[in-house]
């Protein structure tokens, strides 16, 4: 009894140490699920906040508690769980069940998916268990969805934008299309600006056989235009092209410095001038109210289409050609030291040393360009000794020569056609090149012509007009793809406005109307026994003077009604654009003035 007595008391302490340890054991695991669910709505606010997760479907989070039970169940069955501990874990259950329906419920309704995206979800899940790969890549795709939809207000902007600007685009790209349908036409926008400042420009056209394959003859030709304000002068400078200069707009002297000689002319609008390639000159626009404006004919002597200008002084626009020889070249050249010939020709590099040296004087010609204002004394002095142009008569070998100097080739009221060819001016023989001008009134067309073998650059100094030019249309391409389709008539036609460049390629008819009066000027190019065809008028007519055979054989009426046709248009060269018009108002003319009631009748009907 008394060994009983001493067993039981122990028992007991084993029985309570032993309740002990399964209660600490049980609170223990207890406190690693409470953590694992505290850290569950941890996670679910960073998926709140990061718009690439979305709240998994109910029936998957329950899925997914059920599995980690078993997990949990499998790995200790040797613990075995007390009927408190189930009672305490369903009750956090419980407890965290409303807050993940109020958690789900707070997710912005555009970053659910669809009711049937869930149901297919649903199903899926039921058929088979998910792996944790599957899922990782679920949650990556409901991700993705939904950062497309939480973003689709977003994207409908930048869309509605991106269409807009491609609008847009696609506008300015059939634009461009329709420029590019006329290869021969060129805007004043296809200039580029060499040198520009507040005195003037100096602008280049974009190379002819760039635009084009048809006009590769034309590559080693460039068109150069030089713009200035009054009382202004163009630096000295030489250049490795030879040009042919001719003034559009305004007065200038021009002075040529030869190694033996200099000589200066006297320019006026038409004039015309030879400068042969490597020839130092300068340009004065002696005016004191009027701009100058000459266009200038490059043809480069080094390289086929490229030329570059060399100015012995150095501005803000370019350096001075002694800059590029070394300091003992340049020591030796000018026998004095490098620090005075910096000085006097080139400039200090040290800005803050040339300020000094400039201080209290007026601004050099250095900040202004190459283009640079001058005083009345020093137009004076320049225009001093200078010659004008030879005016009618003979052309001169050197000086200058006026287009206007002999009498137009073709002429009527409605025109004027000025022409100097190569056989007749000795300035343009070697480089076969011819000059025209050409003066249409308002309303008055160009009759329709084509030229045997020059190609002429056409510059719109005046005035306003359009031309239709007649070509074949892809005659190369359906030679080399050996088409047997036959050949298609083009019509290329622009509107012309100043400034503008057109090109004639050789054998090819055009018509010009000016709606103003309109004023061109042209370069011929392989010149040298060119022969003018007109298709129309009383005179020089090639259609008229066909044999009458032929001109039965060749076009669907009679011989005698072509030949009346032809007939019907009595003026040569220059014509009225609007003959039919013209003729209705002179008969309107001959009834005398309507009354009101037969206009409004003539009106009606």
């Amino acid at each position: 009894m008394a060994k009983m007595r001493v067993r039981f008391p122990t028992l007991v302490l084993l029985l309570g140490i032993v309740f002990l340890m399964a209660v600490s054991i049980g609170f223990a695991h207890g406190e690693k699920g409470v953590t694992k669910n505290h850290e569950r709505p941890r996670e679910r606010e960073q998926e709140e906040h990061d718009p690439r997760q979305q709240p998994r479907p109910r029936q998957q989070e329950e899925q997914e508690r059920e599995h980690r039970r078993e997990d949990e169940h499998d790995r200790e069955p040797s613990r075995g769980r007390s009927g408190i501990e189930e009672s305490r874990e369903e009750e956090r259950e419980k407890r965290r069940e409303p807050r993940r329906e109020w958690e789900q419920e707070q997710q912005p309704q555009h970053g659910r998916r669809g009711e049937q995206e869930e149901e297919e979800e649903r199903q899926s899940s039921r058929q088979r268990p998910q792996s944790r790969r599957e899922e990782r890549e679920q949650e990556q795709g409901s991700s993705s969805s939904s950062r497309r939809q939480s973003g689709h207000g977003r994207r409908q902007y930048h869309e509605s934008r991106e269409q807009r600007e491609e609008g847009e685009q696609a506008q300015g790209s059939r634009s461009d299309s329709r420029r590019q349908r006329n290869p021969y036409h060129f805007s004043s926008e296809r200039f580029q600006t060499l040198y520009k400042n507040r005195n003037g420009q100096i602008r280049v056209l974009e190379r002819f056989d760039k635009r084009t394959n048809r006009l590769e003859n034309l590559q080693n030709y460039r068109i150069v235009e030089f713009q200035s304000k009054p009382n202004t002068l163009i630096l000295p400078k030489h250049s490795d092209a030879d040009y042919i200069i001719v003034v559009l707009n305004g007065r200038a002297t021009i002075t040529i410095v030869n190694p033996d000689k200099r000589q200066a002319y006297n320019l006026q609008c038409g004039d015309a001038l030879r400068l042969p390639a490597g020839t130092t000159s300068y340009i004065l626009n002696p005016d004191d109210n009027q701009n100058l404006r000459v266009v200038k004919l490059a043809i480069p002597i080094n390289n086929p289409g490229n030329f570059y200008d060399f100015y012995p002084s150095s501005t803000k626009d370019q350096q001075s050609y002694f800059n590029g020889f070394s300091r003992n070249t340049l020591e030796a050249t000018f026998n004095t030291r490098y620090e005075e010939i910096q000085r006097v020709l080139l400039g200090y590099e040290d800005k803050q040393e040339d300020e000094e040296q400039r201080r209290g004087q007026e601004q050099s010609y250095q900040d202004e360009g190459v283009i640079v204002r001058v005083s009345q004394e020093q137009i004076q002095e320049l225009r001093k000794h200078a010659q004008s142009s030879s005016g009618k008569g003979k052309p001169s070998e050197s000086g200058p020569f006026n287009l206007r100097s002999n009498e137009p080739v073709y002429s009527n009221k409605f025109g004027n056609f000025y022409e100097i060819t190569p056989d007749r001016n000795p300035q343009v023989q070697d480089l076969d090149i011819s000059l025209t001008l050409i003066e249409i009134s308002k309303g008055a067309l160009l009759l329709p012509h084509y030229n045997s073998k020059a190609i002429f650059i056409v510059a719109v100094d005046e005035g306003e007009g359009n031309y239709e030019l007649v070509g074949i249309r892809d005659q190369q391409r359906q030679q080399d793809e050996k088409e047997e389709e036959k050949e298609e008539v083009r019509r290329y036609s622009a509107r012309l406005s100043q400034g503008d460049i057109f090109v004639i390629p050789a054998g090819h008819p055009i018509s010009i109307n000016a709606s103003s009066n309109l004023r061109l000027l042209g370069f011929g190019i392989n010149a040298d026994q060119n022969q003018r065809n007109f298709l129309a008028g009383s005179e020089d007519n090639v259609i008229r003077h066909l044999d009458r055979e032929v001109k039965q054989l060749t076009f669907p009426g009679s011989a005698e009604d072509v030949e009346r046709l032809i007939k019907n248009q009595q003026q040569s060269y220059f014509a009225n654009a609007q003959p039919q018009q013209q003729q209705q108002r002179e008969n309107e003319g001959r009834r005398g003035i309507r009354g009101p009631i037969s206009s409004i009748l003539s009106g009606l009907y």
